[in-house]
């Protein structure tokens, strides 16, 4: 083969690259790339819901983006030299027909790089707005470049079958639309049709680099596009050095033969790099390579002692848990390669009625699971196999099924270490009224299935029901005691024996939980019993005082109180009401999130339904250190203001009246530790106190399971975490910091803060206004009465008879004017929700405005400076030739 003239090939470029900056034609389709790009990034409602400083809103519609723009950059390609008359010219110059394609492609691709770095500008956006993962934005400029760079190569074939810019235009979007939508096109023959058309469109290999992720099958597949696409350009240019016919056929079948065979030796040779799965993760937080923490976890195996993984996995799977499937192959490839001889994975692809599935089913109880599928207006239903097993001698561990939004490399390293170890630490489950274990439902009769949070330790330790009515005996590294409140006062006094004898223990108690309201520590016991069956099954014991068991240990919690919060980062959840509160770093507060404590440290968001608030009493003597605390746009609820109690039962207030916010923040949880000594007795004490039941409640693990978009709450890994430094097991407590951080845009979050307290300060206003005017309305009433009594010209039944009906007609006149100061209240306070709802809308258009105009500016005007550079040179030269003439 003749080596390529890169001296011809450059001299093209260059030709190619001052044509098309010479002529604002370019630049007005690069501006509307620019505005474009901005308007799908920034202009879109979920950007401002999600709340993230990332570019995941124009990553959804990039591809789209390019049907429009690579046509427009590659229609007068070839088509543009016809019409001009240069492209004889071109191809009889001393230089091969792969030269001329190269020069033609790298000038093509070198105005699409112009545009894709002049868009750079998105990110000056993210950065003004928050704090953008750098790693993430470079797999994400480096996807568009390549997705690009692929589709120019499509373009320019478009190009050169038509004279016409406008035709090659059409055919150049309907030619990338192949790659786009080539999932639905081909899914009208079949489902089987359709998988085959997702492995090929572009999302799956564009995707990688959307999460930052530099995949090499990914960078196969743009360049192997762009491979095949550039072939048929170099055969179609030099169409006219073609003989008739070539052993009997034509030369266009001889080159449609060698093209797919070129494209059936590219996807071979793809297909075979990518069994490899090499990629290069170019996230800050590294979350798609395996954490030096996993690694230690095998170091620490026996190599006499392996531990064998067998994965069970469907090979086609519905497009929302494809990245799942990947994801999960990737870290068992991982685990694989690092293990050695400790760690042993064989991944089976499972099919259903295989053997593969019989043996899933009958050794380790794996089942398929139905999963929804939405295929264009068709809904299915497949049955997916995605479980793991691992064994270890006689030690096993199952993961029936991966849902999307298990942490794939903690679940994974977990249940290694669990088979690997023989001994496992045991945590105590104290039974109180709330139970974790289920049983029998006395209001339905009916058997009530564990909480899964009892699923969860049970992953990790043994777990033993404590039964507190005697004194605690069992060999136990914790104890776990959910509404102690609950307990009676014998139980308790149990209980605080044991933890002031050394044994760690979780508190958590609630002063509304919004599971059962009737649990509530301010109601008597059996409160939540239905009212019908309150005569039958075994009576509850009255409650014990839990003020004094937890002032044992220096704790003051008032069971009567519920914090409120208006920090909300989530706009599309603006709808729940300040109870229900939102902990994170961008609420103000300083260290909103303990970061020192391992209980704590990396988590970035709880979640608190009708929490209460601690703190150390006058008198303790330990140490308690806030872990969780609200932010200073909080107050407290009394807790008569938030329930309602009927014959039926006790509910919650749906609108539960006017808040107060103080300048202050309030610890949900705490860490209570040290040692006491009074009168010679010594107690010790080593809990963590939280003030709510409802986070570890069945909901939050099934959104924790489920994945769903900005979710992504800790509420579950704080509670391992909890469990995990009170039993002094701190293995897993740094993976499951491994997660995408919440890079929020805190220059929003910033100003709506401020309006937020800004409304609260109005509201309070209100309210104090409205008091202080029906207080001076009631002095009025009383002083009128008043003066009745104090007259001395009217006898004791005449004061009677004129102070009754004064009082009559006063309070009627009262009750009007309270109605009506308390409608001046009610406007006003929700005139200041609708001002800071303004403010906010206001804030967000501002944003939208400047995001999506400002960025094409610059290249707009370098396109008009062009233009009249071009006029009057075009003018110059008209002068000078008409000087000639005359």
């Amino acid at each position: 083969m003749k080596r390529i003239n890169w001296n011809v090939v450059r001299a093209i470029v260059r030709r190619d690259l001052r044509l098309y900056f010479s002529n604002p034609t370019g630049y007005v389709f690069i501006t509307l790339f620019i505005f474009l790009s901005a308007a799908a990034a920034f202009w879109q409602d979920r950007f401002f819901l999600n709340n993230l400083a990332n570019l995941s809103q124009l990553n959804a519609v990039f591809p789209y983006l390019l049907l429009f723009f690579v046509p427009a950059i590659t229609m007068g390609v070839w088509s543009e030299e016809r019409k001009q008359g240069t492209e004889e010219l071109l191809l009889t110059l001393p230089a091969t027909d792969l030269e001329v394609v190269l020069g033609k492609y790298f000038s093509t691709v070198g105005v699409y790089a112009a545009a894709v770095l002049l868009s750079l500008s998105n990110l000056f956006v993210l950065f003004w707005l928050g704090r953008p993962d750098l790693g993430l934005m470079l797999g994400n400029y480096l996807g568009y470049w390549l997705a690009g760079a692929a589709f120019i190569a499509v373009g320019m074939l478009a190009s050169l079958l038509s004279a016409n810019v406008t035709v090659a235009f059409i055919l150049g979007a309907v030619f990338c639309s192949l790659l786009v939508y080539a999932e639905p096109i081909l899914g009208v023959f079949g489902s089987a049709s359709g998988d085959l058309g997702a492995r090929f469109a572009v999302w799956e290999p564009f995707g990688d680099f959307a999460r930052g992720v530099v995949s090499l099958s990914g960078i196969l597949y743009f360049a192997g596009i762009a491979a095949v696409m550039l072939y048929l350009n170099v055969a179609l240019v030099g169409k006219r050095h073609w003989p008739p016919t070539a052993d009997g056929h034509r030369m266009s079948f001889h080159y449609a033969l060698r093209t797919v065979a070129l494209a059936l030796a590219l996807v071979s040779v793809a297909v075979m790099l990518s069994r490899a799965g090499a990629r290069l993760d170019v996230t800050a937080e590294r979350l798609h390579s395996l954490s030096g923490e996993s690694k230690r976890l095998i170091r620490e195996i026996p190599e006499d002692r392996p531990v064998f993984v067998q994965a069970f996995i469907s090979k086609d799977v519905p497009r929302a848990y494809v990245q799942t499937r990947e994801n999960l192959l990737g870290f068992l490839r991982e685990f694989d390669a690092v293990g050695g001889n400790r760690v042993h994975v064989v991944v089976h692809d499972t099919e259903l009625y295989s053997d593969d599935a019989r043996d899933a089913r009958d050794k380790f109880g794996i089942y398929p699971v139905d999963v929804p599928e939405l295929a264009g207006s068709q809904a299915n239903v497949s049955k997916v196999f995605m479980g793991v097993a691992f064994t270890c001698g006689a030690a096993e561990d199952v993961i029936t099924f991966f849902d999307r939004g298990l942490p794939t490399e903690y679940e994974i390293a977990r249940s290694i270490r669990v088979v690997a170890r023989a001994q496992r630490k045991t945590i105590g489950v104290v039974n109180t009224q709330v139970r974790l274990f289920g049983g029998l439902d006395f209001n339905t009769f009916q058997t009530s299935p564990p909480w899964p949070v009892v699923a969860e330790l049970q992953k990790q330790y043994d777990v033993l029901q404590i039964d507190p009515k005697d004194p605690i005996a069992e060999p136990v590294d914790a104890l776990v005691v959910v509404m102690p409140s609950s307990l009676s006062q014998e139980e308790m006094q149990n209980l605080e024996q044991s933890i002031a004898g050394g044994i760690p223990a979780l508190l958590i108690d609630d002063p509304v939980p919004v599971f059962d309201v009737g649990l509530s520590p301010s109601e008597e016991s059996g409160a939540n019993v239905n009212p019908f069956m309150r005569n039958r099954g075994p009576q509850p014991k009255p409650k014990g005082g839990i003020n004094s068991f937890l002032s044992a240990f220096g704790v003051l919690w008032n069971k009567q109180q519920i914090v409120w919060d208006r920090y909300n980062p989530h706009p599309d959840l603006s709808s729940l009401p300040p109870e229900v509160i939102f902990i994170g770093p961008g609420n103000g507060s300083a260290e909103s999130l303990n970061e020192t404590d391992p209980a704590t440290m990396g988590l970035q968001e709880l979640v608190f339904l009708f929490a209460g608030s601690i703190s150390p009493t006058s008198d303790s003597r330990f140490n308690l250190e806030p872990l969780v605390k609200t932010s200073v746009a909080s107050g407290t609820t009394d807790y008569g203001q938030v329930v309602h109690k009927s014959f039926l039962g006790i509910g919650l207030v749906q609108y539960p009246g006017p808040r107060y916010a103080t300048p202050a923040d309030y610890v949900v949880a705490a860490r209570v530790s040290g040692q006491s000594v009074v009168e010679g007795d010594t107690t010790s004490a080593n809990l963590i106190f939280v003030a709510d039941v409802d986070f570890i409640s069945d909901q939050f693990f099934e959104i924790r399971r489920r994945g769903y978009e900005n979710l992504d709450f800790d509420n579950v890994s704080f509670f391992l975490n909890c469990i995990d430094v009170l039993a002094g097991d701190d293995s897993f407590i740094e993976l499951r910091r491994r997660r995408v951080q919440h890079r929020t845009l805190t220059t929003v979050e910033a100003r709506t803060r401020a309006y937020a307290e800004q409304r609260a300060q109005e509201e309070q206003q209100a309210q104090m206004d409205a008091q202080t005017a029906l207080m001076e309305a009631q002095q009025r009433l009383d002083q009128r009465v008043a003066e009745v009594q104090e007259r001395s010209d009217l006898d004791a039944t005449t004061k009677q008879i004129m102070a009754r009906n004064l009082q009559e007609s006063e309070t009627r006149r009262f009750e009007a004017e309270r109605t009506t100061i308390e409608a001046e209240r009610d406007l006003r306070v929700e005139r200041s929700k609708e001002d800071m709802e303004s403010q906010v809308r206001r804030i967000q258009s501002g944003i939208k405005t400047l995001a999506g105009l400002l960025p094409p500016i610059p290249v707009f005007l370098l396109g008009i400076a062009i233009f009249v550079r071009r006029r009057r040179r075009e003018n110059e030269g008209a002068a000078a030739s008409r000087r000639l003439r005359g």
